[in-house]
């Protein structure tokens, strides 16, 4: 009879997620992330993003999705930095004249880093993109972002592949 409790004690501490404690991250962990990358999978959709390694160690970012057809697209500027201790990225979208903002023409949307590893990168929303989560990740000459966000309450995933450009 004793058993029983033990054993289930024992099976319920297996199932309980363990948290486990890795070293913070730092800008220097993301600079796999530098390069130029392309997407060119549409047609009449060409989309770019650039990371550079700016002063400090910071990423500078750019990013474009353009249609070859109609004037209509998108133009991101991003800078990850270290902020109270942790890598963040900064980001603001406008249109493909860079006539308007999307966001707040004042304030940039801010991701944290939650995980960091090698050639993987998470990123967590704040504010009103608590909920929202930016992912970077990469195999040999390929990345991957995929975005989770939430428009008009409602989840919305982005995904889209780069080949790193010579």
């Amino acid at each position: 009879m004793r058993s029983f409790p033990l054993c289930f004690a024992v099976g319920a501490a297996l199932m309980t997620p363990v948290s486990v404690s890795a070293a913070p991250c730092t800008l220097g962990d993301l600079h796999w992330m530098a390069g130029t990358w392309r997407d060119t999978s549409e047609p009449n959709v060409s989309v770019e993003e650039r990371w550079v390694e700016a002063p400090n160690g910071r990423l500078a970012g750019s990013s474009w999705r353009l249609h070859s057809d109609t004037p209509n697209g998108v133009i991101e500027s991003l800078l990850i930095e270290i902020q109270n201790g942790v890598p963040t990225m900064m980001l603001r979208h406008f249109d493909a004249t860079l006539a308007h903002a999307r966001e707040d023409k004042d304030s940039p949307m801010v991701f944290v880093s939650s995980q960091c590893s090698a050639n993987l990168a998470v990123f967590d929303g704040t504010g009103s993109q608590a909920g929202e989560h930016i992912t970077y990740s990469r195999v040999g000459d390929k990345l991957t972002f995929i975005g989770d966000f939430i428009h008009d309450g409602k989840p919305f995933r982005a995904e889209e592949s780069f080949n790193l450009q010579p």
